[in-house]
């Protein structure tokens, strides 16, 4: 579940949640692989095309850069029209809504220009194949050693705020690459000395919570103008990760708070004078057409080496109407102490697990968990390989609780599993994802993996859930902005998996529904593993229902979140199966008690949005959104507000628990009436 920072801003902006890299049109890969040849290889030379393109379409020089050999028409050898998702062979007339990209060549660089978003620079390179499948998000460039992200950004929130550009470069762009500690926890190396101020408290930021290094002002000195943030790292004992060295660059027009330029290059040797150039030679020019990307995941590919209950079970989720219910409540226990029956904390886990399922089973739904799904992360503390503090999968318990593969008789195991040592605490600078590329977790993954197929059932596997977000160890903001260290670490994983000889494994790819940093560069398409590695869609969406007042008609419903979801993601995802993999609408957190705000008093509001969502479920009809839900899991649990000092829970901010059997929830007696009388409807009864 996201943070309460992201929750905050969730709210302040009034967004819902759910979920953006993928493969070339032609079937190539995007993370870190050069995609198929395009269908045009060569540049054009044809002279019309040229000069329509370069001095037609902008005919106030704003292409040119003469510093780089790009001075006017007569400089270009030739160039590569890719409109509308496919390569032209000639550029003479601009159309309605086309999605405008040109690489212009003079025999030593290309001249990159995306129209649709604005932006131009310089790639000083002979030969480049390019990735537009997402070119709405971002694009690729594979060139001798190296594969270049470039993203055209407008999104700052801030903007309009006084100190706007800055609040966003802290909160959602270098807020980790200008702490030292950062460097340290990962083994990473700054190459470079950092040409503008650090501020070691926080300054600037929106929420005045988190406090870490800021940048006050940029440099305005590299070049006259422009505001510029450069990093040049390398990532230490790096044997086995092809491209170890980053060059990153950040570029934005002094005066400009909203839009920017994002380049990050990973090569096998430090690139840093190529980047400086990049970032010399980026300027914004006038818009021209619609940005699209051009990514579709087609219909989810089986594993072959299913076995046949789990073959099953998938086949059944596709293509059945009915819709699969469970709760998370309590993580089973991961710790390695706790694994067997009257061990550790065992007992004590199981017996609040089974406590709270039969009640929610006998005395609030009226049905049974169709799934059981518990988290469970790479362990506390975890920075160093050695250290014995790895959690391991729950296997005794996972047979007590689970074990069912579709036919009613027990609920189906919904295992989520995060790379994270510290539950996700970003503040404290620490990501496993460096040790993951490095192999220094392969034996790790491998005894989960015996585990996890000696379990047998059916298993639906949520890896690394809220990806695309700034609160999570694994996220872009915490991986030197690279959405592709993510995909590595799946695919490490489920390479892993597969030589393992695992056969009952479903694995399901769950983004939140809004991307935060707000960006193009985090969007969730830009982790997305590849069809060959996933095959249930995750969605995430939440309402918090934190209203002081008249909830009813303020809240927003699961028909308009999840609507909106499969809205945002209906052209690449269509054929595919989603599982919600948690989801909750609240009934009144205390955050601000002075304010009035009780706990329990949208209740009632919360009771008419689940009727609201069983009717969007179970109509005569349902829309397609409806359709594409074949599971979903409610969060029954609260998020609490805590003293960063003592780190003690303070209050509720958001009271997302409907149920438990102590009592504590009879207030929302209404919302449990409303579960009840929605299985009803649901059966038939």
């Amino acid at each position: 579940m996201k943070k309460i920072t992201a929750m905050m801003m969730a709210t302040l902006f009034g967004l819902s949640m759910f979920a953006g890299c993928a493969k070339t049109p032609s079937g190539g890969g995007n993370q870190g692989e050069p995609p198929s040849p395009p269908s045009v290889t060569e540049p054009n030379k044809d002279k019309a095309s040229l000069e329509f393109s370069f001095e037609g379409l902008y005919p106030n020089g704003e292409l040119k850069d003469e510093e780089n050999g790009f001075s006017d028409v007569s400089d270009l050898k030739g160039a590569k029209y890719f409109i509308n998702g496919e390569y032209l062979p000639s550029y003479t007339e601009l159309g309605k809504r086309q999605d405008i990209h040109f690489e212009f060549y003079n025999g030593e660089s290309v001249r990159v220009v995306h129209a649709s978003n604005g932006t131009a620079f310089t790639l000083p390179a002979k030969d480049v194949t390019v990735d537009y499948s997402i070119a709405k998000y971002r694009t690729q460039y594979f060139f001798d050693d190296s594969v270049l992200t470039y993203s055209a950004e407008s999104k700052n929130p801030y903007a309009g705020q006084a100190g706007g550009w800055y609040t966003y470069l802290n909160e959602w762009l270098i807020r980790h690459l200008v702490n030292p500690a950062y460097y340290e926890n990962q083994n990473l190396t700054l190459l470079n000395e950092l040409d503008f101020e650090v501020s070691p408290v926080k300054d600037g930021t929106s929420d005045n919570i988190h406090s870490y290094p800021t940048v006050r002002e940029g440099n305005l000195t590299r070049r006259d103008g422009y505001d510029i943030y450069r990093f040049d790292i390398r990532i230490n004992d790096a044997e086995g990760i092809e491209r170890p060295f980053y060059n990153i660059g950040v570029v934005r027009e002094a005066k400009d708070s909203r839009n920017h330029g994002l380049f990050v290059m990973k090569s096998k040797e430090n690139k840093a004078e190529l980047m400086d150039k990049l970032v010399m030679s980026w300027k914004r020019i006038p818009v021209k057409g619609t940005a699209r990307n051009y990514f579709t995941a087609g219909a989810p590919l089986e594993n072959p080496r299913w076995n046949a209950e789990t073959k099953a079970y998938f086949n059944q989720l596709m293509t059945e109407d009915k819709k699969n219910w469970g709760v998370f409540s309590y993580s089973m226990p991961g710790e390695e102490d706790s694994l067997v029956p009257h061990s550790g904390a065992y007992d004590e886990y199981l017996s609040k697990s089974l406590a709270m399922q039969h009640y929610i089973e006998d005395e609030v739904w009226g049905r049974k968990y169709d799934i059981y799904m518990t988290y469970t992360h790479l362990g506390w503390g975890a920075i160093q390989p050695n250290d014995h503090s790895r959690h391991y999968f729950p296997l005794a318990m996972a047979k007590e609780l689970a074990g069912g593969n579709g036919n009613g008789e027990r609920p189906t195991l919904e295992f989520t599993f995060q790379f994270t040592t510290n539950n996700n605490t970003v503040d404290e600078e620490i990501s496993p994802m460096f040790d993951i590329m490095r192999g220094k977790y392969d034996e790790y993954f491998k005894r989960l993996a015996l585990d996890i197929k000696e379990y047998g059932a059916p298993l639906m596997f949520r890896l690394n859930n809220e990806m695309n977000t700034d609160w999570t160890s694994y996220s872009g903001m915490m991986n030197l902005l690279d959405p592709d260290i993510f995909v590595m670490t799946w695919r490490r994983l489920y390479d892993i998996f597969e030589e393992n000889g695992v056969d009952n494994v479903i694995w399901i790819w769950n983004p939140i529904a809004v991307s935060c940093p707000y960006s193009g560069w985090g969007e969730d398409l830009c982790f997305f593993p590849g069809r060959e590695y996933a095959q249930l869609l995750g969605g995430t969406s939440y309402e918090m229902n934190n209203y002081p007042e008249n909830a009813e008609t303020r809240m927003t419903t699961f028909a308009k979140h999840y609507g909106d979801l499969y809205t945002k993601n209906k052209d690449y995802f269509s054929e595919w199966g989603m599982i919600i993999g948690e989801f909750a609408c609240g009934s009144g957190g205390d955050a601000d008690a002075s304010a009035g705000m009780v706990l329990g008093r949208n209740g009632g509001a919360q009771a008419k949005w689940v009727e609201g969502m069983f009717n969007e479920l179970y109509a005569e009809k349902p829309m397609a959104y409806a359709k594409q839900i074949k599971g979903l899991i409610w969060f029954n649990c609260n998020d609490y507000e805590y003293d960063p000092e003592t780190g003690r829970a303070t209050g509720v901010i958001n009271r997302l628990q409907f149920a438990n059997p102590n009592g504590e929830y009879n207030d929302l007696k209404a919302t449990h009436e409303a579960f009840r009388n929605g299985f009803k409807k649901a059966d038939g009864k």
